[in-house]
């Protein structure tokens, strides 16, 4: 038994390697490194370290809030729940990556152990990464209150829940892809569109019956914060429970074989040539290049979509009925409306910043990039092509937002048209960012279709400066009402400045030396 156990772990550590392509950092420490490395690490750093002082502060802010109010023991709640939110989100995408679009179970069927060992070892992969998505938001949480209260128990309350809500939130899903894989093993087809369509029930589900209850959820939430610390010492060990019960259910479910059919169909018919412009053919290719990759789609598209839904969901549990009617009324309100507008183009803004279908554009071409220097269609155009293409896929994210800020929150056309008039300039300036990063040095080498999004460099660079240069513009905003500049002004001076941005990108892309 432990020589099987000993097995799945050394399983997990290999498909994590696998997987996250960033665990081989330390290697790259070994060589010589380059100017460009260093540059790019110090970048990295010094934005993480910046964000991560800001969250200390905001956190700070929100306990020191809600202490005035005499609701300090509400902290724990939110920060929990937010951590659940995210990790629900984080472990569906995940389960996707790593349990349909990773190629490593093709290999190691071939080998000596039980489909449930491998399966085992996935589910410890990605609970394993969501613990250190945990790590990086509950410390600072755990610090904070700490400091405040001055009680060291708050340790032993964040050790226990960071232990067992991974497993809480990811369990339920992973059994759901187990099951939906074997559906797909039976049937020999769709795959990944099973595994995709069963997460969507799942959190459709759970939605539904959020929004029935009306937010009578309260008391049993801070049941846990309650426990004697005896038993939440005891919650620590029942992970390896959560462990043990996925292994006998895949077991079960999967069974002694199993095997993964390819996807895909055969043309019969051949294709007919058709006359159009460049810029529609490459467009067209770009859509279809796109869209018939299921990695690139759930990979490219989840910063785009997944905020919007967050946005009500978080809004519908928190807040009960009374509380959304203040805040529609406050959208509403002469004097607040304004500032409405600045909150949901934050939200419009940071959404079209985590973006990784224009960063990735050139690195998706992989062992194919060569066309694009052979084609009769120069290597700039083709990249504003590639900005046009993730533009509209962000502008497809911000008619969402509009929507749901117009249904669910009342505001007016007014404020929905400026919304998106400076959402879509914003997208577009992100956009073309993201190109010309990823244009500039692509990531052509890759195995799987996965790396390109997923484990690229250029990826966490774009989004890292575009939520710098968005930081900038919220700061800036923030000191201009402060001033006394009116709405007008203030507006008048995000449109500029990002028209002038806009102009200086494109110069540097069409400057680009092929």
């Amino acid at each position: 038994m432990m020589y099987r156990w000993r097995k799945v772990f050394q399983l997990s550590k290999t498909i994590s390697k696998i997987n996250f392509s960033f665990l081989n950092f330390r290697y790259k420490l070994k060589e010589r490194p380059d100017t460009y490395f260093i540059v790019l690490t110090c970048f990295v750093l010094s934005m993480i370290g910046v964000f991560y002082y800001y969250y200390f502060q905001m956190l700070g802010r929100l306990y020191d809030g809600l202490s005035r109010l005499g609701l300090g023991a509400l902290f724990c709640r939110l920060t929990l729940f937010a951590a659940a939110m995210i990790l629900s989100i984080a472990g569906a995408f995940l389960l996707i990556n790593i349990f349909c679009f990773s190629k490593d179970i093709e290999h190691l069927l071939l080998f000596p152990v039980r489909p449930c060992d491998i399966f085992t070892s996935k589910y410890i992969t990605v609970i394993l990464f969501c613990y250190g998505i945990e790590i990086i938001l509950l410390l600072p949480v755990c610090i904070i209150q700490m400091h405040y209260m001055g009680d060291i128990s708050v340790i032993l309350t964040y050790i226990s829940a960071a232990a067992i809500l991974p497993h809480i939130v990811v369990f339920p899903l992973a059994v759901l892809v187990t099951i939906c894989l074997k559906i797909a093993m039976l049937l020999k087809r769709r795959r990944t569109m099973l595994a995709v369509t069963g997460i969507i029930v799942y959190f459709a589900g759970g939605m539904i019956g959020v929004l029935l209850s009306n937010g009578q959820i309260g008391a049993e939430r801070d049941a846990y914060i309650r426990l004697h610390p005896g038993i939440k010492l005891f919650c620590i060990i029942l992970a390896a429970v959560f462990i043990c019960g996925y292994y006998y259910l895949s077991n079960l479910v999967i069974g002694k074989k199993y095997a993964i059919y390819k996807e895909g169909r055969i043309r019969s018919k051949a294709m007919e040539y058709n006359s159009s412009s460049k810029l529609r053919s490459y467009f067209k290719k770009e859509y279809q290049t796109f869209f018939r990759d299921p990695a690139y789609v759930i990979n490219g598209l989840f910063g785009i979509f997944i905020t919007p839904f967050l946005l009500t969901l978080s809004f519908r549990i928190s807040a009960d009925a009374e509380s959304i009617e203040q805040i529609r009324a406050l959208v509403s309100a002469p004097e607040f409306s304004f500032y409405a507008v600045l909150s949901a183009l934050a939200v419009i803004v940071l959404t079209s910043a985590i973006n990784a279908v224009a960063s990735s554009s050139f690195s998706r071409e992989g062992a194919s990039f060569w066309i694009t220097k052979i084609i009769p269609y120069p290597l700039k155009q083709q990249a504003f092509v590639k900005v046009l293409f993730s533009t509209s896929i962000s502008i497809m994210g911000i008619i969402i937002n509009c929507l749901i800020f117009k249904i669910y929150f009342n505001y007016s056309f007014i404020q929905i048209g400026v919304i998106s008039f400076v959402g879509i300039l914003f997208a577009a300036l992100w956009n073309l960012i993201g190109v010309f990063i990823d244009m500039k040095r692509p990531k052509l080498e890759w195995t799987n279709e996965t790396e390109a999004i997923k484990q690229n460099v250029n990826v966490v660079l774009s989004v890292l400066l575009c939520i710098a240069v968005s930081t900038g513009y919220f700061y800036a905003a923030a000191k201009m009402l402060q001033n006394g500049f009116a709405a007008g002004g203030v507006i008048t001076f995000l449109l500029c400045s990002v028209c002038i941005l806009i102009l200086l990108v494109c110069k540097g892309i069409a400057s680009h030396q092929e």
